[in-house]
């Protein structure tokens, strides 16, 4: 084997390598948004009927005979944070993607097979759509366009969190890309 053929079998395992790790990424999502699934429909008043034991005369929500009955307050709106979207969700596939990029993008080679950078921390900005599915990420310079760009945007771009009610609307996220450790060169064998 010449020494030319070995950087180039890294380059193809890490190639495949990183493509196992995007496509288990994705099954995780997929996994998680399929467990926060829709939840059971409440029970309607005809189903309610049909499963309570016969009424008495009166019950305490029913008012007695010959009093007026009074509404039930209206249930008051939740405390709006100012954000269309559920907010814990979302930033649970946020903190995901942003653990991708930590473990894996700082890594991400060129052409050349060589992991290039830059490294260090920067911010991603996500479009998230209305529909439950990340519409878009970007990361600015010195990032964009370059290969650990491009991962960057790929972990995401992959986000999956509950639909919401609204136009789609954007983030900012940090992100840290770590450089990988320089390899280690094996010690020669001390043969006589």
């Amino acid at each position: 084997m010449h020494a030319t053929q070995r950087p180039r079998q890294h380059v193809v395992w890490y190639d495949l390598a990183m493509r196992a790790t995007c496509i288990s990424l994705l099954l995780a999502m997929i996994a998680g948004a399929s467990a926060c699934g829709p939840s059971k429909p409440a029970e309607t008043p005809a189903n309610a009927d049909e499963a309570s034991p016969p009424a008495a005369s009166h019950t305490e929500s029913e008012p007695p005979p010959g009093v007026a009955a009074t509404p039930p307050p209206a249930a008051s709106p939740p405390p709006s944070s100012g954000v269309p979207y559920d907010k814990e969700a979302v930033e649970i596939s946020l903190k995901r993607a942003a653990r991708q990029v930590k473990a894996n993008c700082g890594a991400t080679t060129d052409e050349d097979g060589k992991a290039s950078g830059p490294w260090g921390k920067t911010t991603v900005t996500v479009k998230l759509g209305h529909n439950g599915h990340s519409q878009g990420a970007t990361v600015s310079a010195p990032f964009d366009g370059r290969p650990v760009g491009k991962c960057i945007s790929q972990a995401f771009v992959v986000m999956i969190y509950p639909p919401f009610a609204g136009p789609d609307t954007t983030v900012d996220w940090p992100v840290e890309l770590i450089e990988p450790a320089a390899p280690v060169a094996p010690a020669a064998s001390a043969h006589h």
